[in-house]
């Protein structure tokens, strides 16, 4: 074999799925004018995580006749629901915020076949951030017994997120070595210096997926079914891109 048969460049990438269900996809191209062979491998790996924090919206809708009618309403009732929320146990400090929006209230008159003004309505939304996970069912159901209108989805944290995200992004590492280890050898060489080693975003934030609890809060005053949040395992998901030097197996000059 002479020496310009040996030049050759094994470019393939290799998508590691979760640790769950790995699976791999590997294509090589053949570059014969560069003047060093690569192997490029990319790894991903995710860790589980218990949630430390809940977060979730209380709606509070109103109508009226008029604007002052509606947000009067509606803040009476929002006094209600927040004392409810205390008296249920949520801190003070808990109570991350609220939001009121008043505006007119439409409605289509068949007649003339135009929108018309019904009145008025009233939103107000109190914003509940708490890590008191065993609570969260009982702070639904005081809300709503109390008056309120809906409750939005419940979305769970965790304060060990970063160091779960350094976890991942070691195993993510270490999948993508292995995967390129196992293509050099295929290839008949084996893996040089590392030169260039990044990470890639994931589904929705930069190296980190979390998954989120629906809680669907449609319960009336009159049922006794209580409401149950169990929280879910945060899904802390890492993906790299590795790129290492190929050293091709010396062969008889």
């Amino acid at each position: 074999m002479n020496t310009m048969s040996r030049r050759f460049v094994i470019l393939a990438v290799v998508t590691a799925a979760t640790l769950s269900a790995p699976t791999e996809c590997v294509h090589a191209q053949s570059v014969g004018s560069a003047s060093q062979p690569l192997i490029v491998a990319a790894g991903t790996a995710e860790v589980l995580i218990p949630p430390t924090k809940a977060s979730f919206s209380i709606g509070i809708h109103t109508t009226g006749a008029a604007a002052s009618a509606a947000s009067g309403d509606n803040a009476r009732l929002s006094k209600v629901v927040t004392e409810a929320l205390l008296a249920a146990g949520v801190r003070r400090e808990e109570l991350a915020g609220s939001r009121l929006n008043v505006g007119p209230r439409w409605m289509w008159d068949q007649p003339t076949r135009q929108q018309k003004r019904a009145g008025y309505e009233a939103t107000n939304t109190v914003r509940v951030e708490t890590d008191q996970l065993d609570k969260i069912g009982v702070y639904l159901d005081a809300a709503l017994n109390a008056g309120a209108t809906d409750v939005s989805d419940v979305s769970f944290s965790s304060k060990n997120s970063d160091a779960a995200r350094h976890q991942a992004l070691t195993e993510a590492v270490a999948n993508a070595r292995a995967d390129a280890e196992a293509m050099a050898r295929a290839g008949g060489g084996s893996l040089g210096e590392l030169m260039l080693l990044s990470t890639e975003p994931t589904n929705m934030q930069p190296g980190i997926a979390v998954e989120e609890i629906v809680v669907t809060a449609s319960r009336r005053r009159q049922e006794t079914v209580s409401t149950d949040v169990t929280p879910s395992q945060i899904k802390v998901t890492a993906r790299v891109v590795a790129r290492w030097r190929f050293l091709p197996a010396a062969g008889p000059h």
